[in-house]
């Protein structure tokens, strides 16, 4: 935009209300217009520029973005030269720029509170109990204690230690029960379980 605001391109103060925004707009565009005016010599290359400075200044959200980004500008350029600007040019490349900065990663809350919660795991496993055995639930696995019933069939309990009856073996009704375990038909009828005995 060679340096010039958009308040500049269209001819009107930073304090200009939306119609008069508008109305700066229209009279520039009939003036420049590529259909009424042939070759840039004219004047038809500043046709761009003006429906840029209305794009943003006729959105109000657009426009906060820009003033706050042109502010922002005057700033820095004050501070860098130790005195007030009064109007300084837009950055060229406002649009992709937060007039702040960056956001920021607060780096120091966030190991903070990562250090606090792996202290916390850490404690509440240090004073919780370790799991018990689990209660039967009537499905026959690996490692089971079971009870035989009076038709053959086993059946889940609980495990209370020497001489328990124990699942070495889960298998399907066509298949045998290997190292001579005794095979049973599970409660549920799911398969064959092979037992073993504890010693005594």
């Amino acid at each position: 935009m060679n340096g010039r605001s958009h308040y500049d391109v269209l001819g009107i103060g930073a304090d200009a209300s939306s119609s008069e925004i508008r109305e700066a707009y229209r009279n520039l565009a009939r003036q420049f217009h590529p259909d009424r005016v042939q070759g840039s010599a004219a004047g038809g290359d500043r046709m761009p520029m003006i429906n840029e400075a209305y794009r943003v200044l006729s959105d109000p959200g657009r426009r906060a973005v820009y003033d706050a980004a042109a502010r922002s500008a005057r700033s820095r350029a004050a501070q860098s030269t130790g005195a007030d600007v009064e109007e300084s040019p837009e950055p060229a490349d406002y649009r992709f720029h937060h007039p702040d900065g960056p956001a920021r990663v607060p780096w120091r809350s966030l190991l903070f509170f990562s250090g606090l919660a792996i202290t916390a795991i850490v404690v509440l496993a240090q004073f919780s109990k370790p799991p018990g055995p689990t209660p039967p639930d009537g499905i026959l696995r690996n490692g089971d204690c079971v009870e035989i019933e009076p038709n053959n069939d086993a059946r889940e309990v609980a495990c209370v230690g020497e001489g328990d009856l124990v699942v070495r073996q889960f298998i399907s009704f066509d298949r045998v029960c290997s190292n001579g375990w005794t095979p049973h038909r599970d409660r549920q009828g799911m398969g064959i379980a092979c037992i073993e005995q504890r010693p005594t």
